[in-house]
């Protein structure tokens, strides 16, 4: 009797363990299944029956696109890779003559005029100037200055208006954008005005004289 409890005790005892792993591997043919049916739900599909013939719907899938495209000003002012001088170099005769005219040369364009390039996706641009005269215009060295509202900007692109210049400098202009979409190319002309009050001679700005520079600066307002 001991032996056939014994025997009956371990199949049993077998019989449990089938049982259990019997549990186990359907659980795991489950999890395996619910993973494969979100796996299709997401990227894949099947067309069966009618579906699957020539004339049927077929088996259809998404996908899902996305740009992200940055918020940018581009800005150019002469040269792309280099900063261009403007240099006026008036007669004695127009020194002497108040209001004549003086045609620069230089820029990248050469006879005083540069290319401007504005690019942007920002909506309205505000273009800004300064000099670093410390408000004093352009100085020769020796204590002589001629103000910067002596230069004067034309545009070719009434669009891309420039500020006029400044000695202390903060004077703006505002190009006019399409939408939120700026994408102007075009140039300004500078040329010298010459004062009613002729300077003492010299070199100003800069190449020997003082606060020669302009930075325009292209920013939302």
């Amino acid at each position: 009797m001991k032996t056939k409890t014994g025997i009956i005790l371990l199949g049993q005892g077998e019989g449990i363990m089938k049982t259990k792993a019997r549990i186990i591997l359907l659980g795991l043919v489950m999890a395996i299944a619910l993973c494969y049916v979100n796996f299709a739900r997401a990227e894949s599909n099947f067309a069966t029956g009618a579906a699957a013939q020539s004339t049927g719907a077929g088996a259809s899938v998404n996908l899902d696109f996305q740009i992200i495209i940055p918020q940018f000003i581009f800005f150019r002012v002469g040269s792309a890779a280099a900063i261009d001088q403007i240099t006026f170099n008036p007669t004695a005769t127009d020194v002497a003559t108040p209001g004549a005219i003086t045609a620069g040369t230089g820029g990248d364009l050469f006879g005083g005029r540069v290319t401007l390039r504005l690019v942007s996706n920002a909506g309205n641009i505000r273009i800004t100037e300064n000099n670093n005269s410390a408000g004093a215009g352009l100085g020769n060295g020796s204590g002589s200055f001629i103000s910067y509202a002596q230069i004067s900007t034309a545009t070719s692109d009434p669009t891309l208006p420039a500020p006029t210049l400044s000695d202390a400098g903060g004077n703006t202009s505002f190009p006019t954008a399409v939408g939120n979409i700026t994408n102007i190319q075009t140039d300004w002309l500078y040329t010298y005005n010459n004062p009613a009050t002729p300077p003492e001679a010299g070199t100003y700005g800069a190449g020997g004289g003082t606060g020669g520079r302009v930075t325009y600066t292209a920013a939302i307002p």
